[in-house]
């Protein structure tokens, strides 16, 4: 259950789950069942319904029908006549009016559950809405903001943001270090210096995805993501959607246009040195980024021998 993010998948774990529950404890009471009829010889049910002789398959699914009859409004083929069977009879009962309650009650909070996400999310969408009307919002900028909201929204439906777990706050330093590393070195390793510095030192590269990364952020299509002639203090990895860069090149008077998409990434100049920004990057999408803050970077591999070797390296490289 643990590995299901789908809310109605997890409803249906849950019932199945309660409904294997269920037949399992009937299986054993129908076993039980079938024992005390049998035991008290011609006063129980199974010498009553002519069943001594018959096949095993008839008692077990006779039993079995019973069994399920005492946690359901179905029939029961047979009635408890001598005192044994009463006292199972009367037991079974009380145990089915639990077992039912509980089956009942589990599914119902899920429900409610999955019924309060979204009752949230067409709340917040319709204040939204309303919010947007009664300021006089622009239908153009209107337009944009729902169209990012909703992108936003359904990211963090499919992945889990940070911030919405609150146990993740519990963990020891050496455990968030942890989980920072396996979160961000897949993007990271996309480019050669990370990947390299992966291989050599992972407690460096565990380090850097700690303390260096600021995580994930999202920019609405059109939105400015840096422009021309400010300090470039980040490196930029796109993990979802696609970014234009425009610039004048020396050769060239007429501004270029460079396409980013997903699995790219840009701004790597200012990890080795400092830098302004000698283009404008837009997004042409929603867009989800992973940015490294160079000053720390450089921090960082300044203090590990091995990687401060190989950071020099790339930087004369570059």
């Amino acid at each position: 259950q643990s590995l299901i993010d789908s809310e109605w998948l997890t409803l249906v774990l849950v019932v199945c789950k309660n409904l294997a529950t269920i037949i399992l404890v009937n299986h054993g009471l129908a076993c039980i069942w079938f024992g005390v009829g049998r035991g008290v010889g011609a006063e129980g049910w199974v010498a009553r319904m002519g069943l001594i002789d018959a096949h095993v398959g008839s008692q077990y699914l006779v039993a079995l029908q019973w069994s399920l009859a005492q946690f359901t409004p179905g029939a029961t083929p047979v009635q408890p006549e001598s005192i044994p069977e009463r006292c199972l009879g009367v037991s079974v009962l009380a145990l089915g009016m639990v077992m039912a309650t509980c089956f009942v009650s589990s599914i119902t909070s899920t429900m409610a559950a999955v019924w309060t996400a979204n009752r949230y999310n067409s709340t917040q969408t319709l204040l939204l809405k309303k919010f947007l009307n009664q300021n006089k919002v622009s239908r153009d900028l209107a337009s944009r903001i729902t169209h990012y909201v909703d992108f936003v929204a359904e990211l963090r439906h499919k992945r889990v943001h940070v911030s919405k777990v609150n146990y993740l706050s519990f963990l020891s330093g050496p455990l968030h270090i942890e989980l920072q590393a396996e979160l961000y070195s897949p993007t990271l390793g996309l480019h050669p210096c990370f990947s390299q510095i992966n291989f050599t030192s992972k407690s460096v590269m565990r380090e850097i995805c700690a303390t260096a990364i600021n995580g994930h952020e999202n920019y609405a299509k059109n939105d400015l993501i840096f422009q021309q002639g400010t300090r470039a203090k980040q490196m930029l990895f796109l993990s979802l959607g696609s970014l234009v860069y425009r610039f004048c090149s020396a050769a060239s008077a007429r501004p270029r246009t460079l396409k980013l998409d997903t699995g790219s990434w840009c701004v790597e100049a200012t990890l080795w040195m400092d830098w302004d920004h000698v283009g404008t990057m837009k997004a042409v999408s929603e867009v989800d980024v992973v940015s490294v803050t160079s000053s720390k970077f450089r921090d960082i591999c300044k203090k590990d021998p091995q990687t401060y070797p190989m950071g020099r390296g790339w930087a004369l490289l570059f």
